[in-house]
């Protein structure tokens, strides 16, 4: 199960398109109503900051490459401004690493 965080900032210029694109991304919260590409899965959230125009989600996805179409269609509509994909992995990972990197430093 790969999991994202997925950072998204919305775009608007005025307070019509405001309104716009929070209608376009409510039916994010509503479990699987939302046109998510094949293979994506909210693992939780969305959550939307008070700080910035940005939705917060964690996600499964089993090839981040099928997100591509539908988010460059939304950068290149000027309704998404940018994202951040990041890969989260289990904190196992980071114990082998710690593991290697001790290991490596011994030998």
């Amino acid at each position: 199960m790969p999991l994202y965080l997925d950072e998204i900032w919305l775009q608007w210029r005025s307070a019509e398109e405001f309104d716009a694109a929070l209608q376009r991304f409510l039916p994010m919260g509503d479990g699987n109503q939302f046109g998510y590409p094949e293979g994506v899965r909210v693992e939780a959230g969305p959550w939307f900051s008070n700080e910035e125009g940005k939705i917060v989600l964690v996600l499964d996805i089993a090839d981040h490459t099928k997100t591509f179409q539908a988010f460059g269609m939304a950068i290149g509509f000027g309704v998404v401004q940018k994202r951040r994909l990041q890969p989260i992995v289990p904190w196992s990972e980071v114990k082998q690493l710690s593991a290697s990197v001790s290991k490596a430093r011994a030998g």
